[in-house]
C-alpha cells in the first residue's frame, strides 16, 4: 500500500471535491463513465484498464465504510494505476481555464447560438421562462430585460407560440445568487455544460481551439516508400 499524495485523491480522479455527497459522486462518475467508455475510445488499447480504475475507484468512494477508511487513512493500494486513469481522460478531456471561458463566452454572448438557445429553452418548457438564467449558459441577472425583449419580438413576428404562461412567468424568472461565493466559477462544472452542448460552429471552433492547445500533437507515421 502507498500513502495518497497530497495533490492527487480519489476525489480528483472522480472530479468532484472531498467533501462531495453521494449522489455528486454518482452523477460525476456517471459523466466520465460516458465520456471514457472503450467503446468510445476504442484506438486506445489501455482505455479499457484506465475505465476499470476510475470504476474501482468510484467502488471504494461510494460504500461508506471504504469511502470512511480511505479518509481516515489515506491508503489506497495501486495509487499509480489510479493516477494513470487520470491523466488518461485528462488527455481526453484537458481542464479548460477561466481564460479560455472567457474567449469563449465572448463569442457565444448575443451570438445566433445564444439565440438558439433561448429559443430552445422556450419551446421546451412551453413558454414558461421561470428558469431561464439557470438554463442558458453564461447569463447573467442583467440579461433578463434583453431575454424577454428577444422573447416578445420573436412572439410578435410569429417564430415562436405566444403562451399564456410566458406572460405571467415572465415576472417571476429565478435571479442568480451575486454574492461573492456563487461568483465564483466553478471551472469544472462550466466545463462539462460546455462539452455537453450540441454541436455548432462557435463549439467546434472554441473546442478545437482548446485541442490544439492542451493536448499533445498525434504522432505521424513513417509512409513506407
Amino acid at each position: 500500500m502507498q500513502q495518497r499524495e497530497e495533490q492527487f485523491t480519489l476525489y480528483k480522479l472522480l472530479n468532484v471535491e472531498p467533501k462531495a455527497t453521494q449522489n455528486e459522486i454518482k452523477k460525476s462518475y456517471r459523466q466520465l463513465a460516458l465520456q471514457l467508455h472503450p467503446d468510445k475510445n476504442q484506438s486506445d488499447v489501455n482505455a479499457k484498464e484506465k475505465f476499470q480504475k476510475i470504476s474501482e475507484a468510484y467502488q471504494i468512494l461510494s460504500n461508506e465504510e471504504k469511502r470512511k477508511m480511505y479518509d481516515e487513512t489515506g491508503m489506497i493500494e495501486g495509487i499509480d494505476e489510479f493516477k494513470n486513469a487520470y491523466e488518461f481522460y485528462r488527455n481526453l478531456y484537458p481542464k479548460i481555464s477561466k481564460e479560455d471561458i472567457d474567449k469563449y463566452e465572448v463569442k457565444y454572448r448575443f451570438s445566433n447560438e445564444e439565440e438558439k438557445d433561448l429559443i430552445e429553452f422556450y419551446n421546451k418548457n412551453n413558454g414558461n421562462v421561470k428558469c431561464l438564467l439557470e438554463n442558458i449558459i453564461l447569463s447573467k441577472n442583467e440579461d433578463i430585460p434583453r431575454f424577454l425583449e428577444f422573447y416578445d419580438e420573436m412572439i410578435k413576428q410569429k417564430k415562436i407560440i405566444d403562451y399564456k404562461i410566458y406572460w405571467s412567468s415572465r415576472k417571476k424568472i429565478k435571479t442568480l445568487r451575486e454574492d461573492p461565493e456563487a461568483q465564483q466559477i466553478d471551472m469544472d462544472q462550466l466545463t462539462k455544460q460546455i462539452r455537453q452542448r450540441p454541436k455548432n460552429n462557435t463549439f467546434d471552433q472554441f473546442i478545437q481551439q482548446m485541442e490544439e492547445k492542451y493536448q499533445k500533437p498525434k504522432k505521424v507515421k513513417n509512409q513506407k516508400k
